[in-house]
Order: structure tokens, then sequence, then C-alpha cells
């Protein structure tokens, strides 16, 4: 076994990898080897853009001339902790049952970034998710038990966390409202087939609540994503919560996506939100990924 650092030669067996690592990860999608390869090579200089990750590589191990493991990493600020010159691991996966391809690419990683001594080191986080990885807001899936169990084992902690909860085949009638209010929609064109959602709630001309919610095709260009909705945004004034204003907010979108085709609705909330779990639950939706990002603060 061989650790390598990533050359577009590596484009076609690293993308049969990934597509074969992330097969049973929920809401995750084949790839192709254009987009996975443009992302893997990445900037490897220091970019205008002080938000954006700088320093990039990718390692990958190799066992004769099969991907058994990839990690790619660099340098740049985490918006969630409000901290400069962090070393990110952007994404991490190695074949299961081959934790010695796994724990010399985390160690690769770590020699390679402690040359830029880094505060801290946070691995998969929102910042830098790959678009075609799961749905928005996903860190690293439970579906990926080996990676979070290895990354657990040389010392991260889990900093971060999203629950997603999915209704296939939903059904839905909206329910009715004691409080009048009055609702505007906006579709929206994306990268999906079908159009992006925006609805807003109003009571006597001033708006209380929003629901935004996006096509699957916004993270990846597979045709099933297209029949998927996920709701990235709903929020009620805190003077009008309690009145059942967010259950038929959400009602009413969810019927007015699936009047246009889609058929399976997806959403998800903080690991700790457990108001809005138990919310979500109670609507319909079922959870079926718990996922993480991870802190070493201490290097």
């Amino acid at each position: 076994m061989e650790i390598l650092e990533y050359t577009p030669e590596m484009k076609k067996g690293t993308t049969q990898f990934y597509n074969n690592l992330t097969a049973n990860v929920p809401h995750c999608y084949p790839v192709s080897e254009d987009e996975l390869g443009e992302v893997l090579l990445g900037p490897t200089y220091e970019t205008e853009d002080k938000k954006a990750l700088q320093y990039q590589t990718t390692f990958v191990a190799r066992e004769r001339d099969t991907i058994i493991g990839f990690i790619q990493v660099g340098i740049g600020p985490i918006e969630e902790l409000n901290k400069n010159n962090t070393g990110v691991i952007r994404f991490f996966g190695y074949q299961p049952g081959e934790r010695g391809a796994g724990q010399a690419l985390l160690e690769k990683a770590e020699t390679y970034l402690n040359t830029y001594n880094p505060n801290q080191i946070v691995a998969v986080t929102q910042d830098y998710r790959y678009r075609f990885y799961h749905f928005g807001h996903a860190y690293l899936s439970d579906g990926l038990g080996q990676v979070q169990a290895l990354l657990g084992y040389n010392g991260y902690q889990r900093r971060f966390g999203e629950v997603f909860l999915a209704w296939e085949n939903y059904t839905v009638t909206p329910t009715q409202l004691a409080t009048p209010i009055e609702l505007s929609v906006d579709w929206g064109s994306g990268r999906g087939e079908r159009p992006n959602c925006t609805v807003l709630a109003f009571h006597d001309g001033i708006e209380i609540g929003t629901c935004y919610s996006v096509s699957g095709g916004e993270f990846s260009d597979h045709p099933e994503a297209q029949d998927w909705l996920h709701t990235m945004w709903l929020g009620i004034k805190d003077e009008f919560q309690g009145q059942g204003i967010g259950r038929y907010l959400l009602q009413y979108t969810l019927q007015e996506m699936h009047n246009i085709g889609y058929r399976h609705a997806l959403i998800s909330t903080d690991w700790e939100n457990y108001r809005a779990l138990l919310f979500y639950s109670n609507c319909g939706y079922r959870v079926t990924d718990w996922t993480y990002g991870y802190l070493k603060a201490e290097l």
C-alpha cells in the first residue's frame, strides 16, 4: 500500500472508489469523473479570496492499482468557529476493513497541515462540503461509520451535527388555521430540473414567516435527486409561534412542490435542536441520517 499525492491520472479510480464508498450513504448519488476530479485537484496556491480554502491538496491510498481511500485538506477560516488559519479536512474516506490505509492517510494529512501551523484541525464541515456530497448542511454521515470511528480514535471530537429527516412519496393537505394569514409563492430557477420555491407568510401585511426549499438537483445531477426537495429554512417570528403557522407553511410548500412533480421531501436540523426534531417527526418525516463535524483542538 502506498500514499500518493493525487494527480489527474487517478481520476477514474478515485471516482469509482468515491461512488462505491458513498453508495450506502443516504442522499448521496454517483458523481462523474470530471466533477470529482475538478474538486480533488483544487488550487494548491494561496488564493486572493482569504475566505477560500488555501493550500489544498489530496492524498490517495493505493493498493497495487486500486484506490482504497483519499483525504483532501487545506487551510482556511471556519465561519462556524470564527477562526482563521484552521487546518481543514475537506473530505476523508477509506474502504471499510482498510484501517491501516485510513490511518496512514490521516497521519499524512496532519503532517502536511502542521507545516502551516494551524491552531486546530476540523474535519468535514459545512463550510467546505462538496456540492455533490449528501444534501445541504451535511457533515460526515453515519453511513461512513468507519471514518467517524478512526477520527475519534485519533483525538477528534464531535463539534457540530445535523440530523436529516426524509418523507418519501409524501402526500399532504394543509391544516386549517385560526390566525388569518396571506401567502406569496416565488419560484426560482437553479441547477435542478424543477424550480426552487420560497413561500412567505404575511399577517396584516407584515411578513411573519418563511419556508425556503430547493431541488435535490442543487446538490446532484443524478436523475433520482430531481424528485427530492430539501427544505433549507423554515422560520416563524417568535410572537406568532405556537399557533400552527409553521406547520401550515411547511405543508403548503410541500403541496405546491408536489403539484409540479416533486415526490420526496427532506429537511434537517441541528443535532441538539430537539424541539425541531420533534416537530418534523410529528409532521410525517422520519430520521434517515445523523451527520457530524469533527474538531481536533490540541495538535
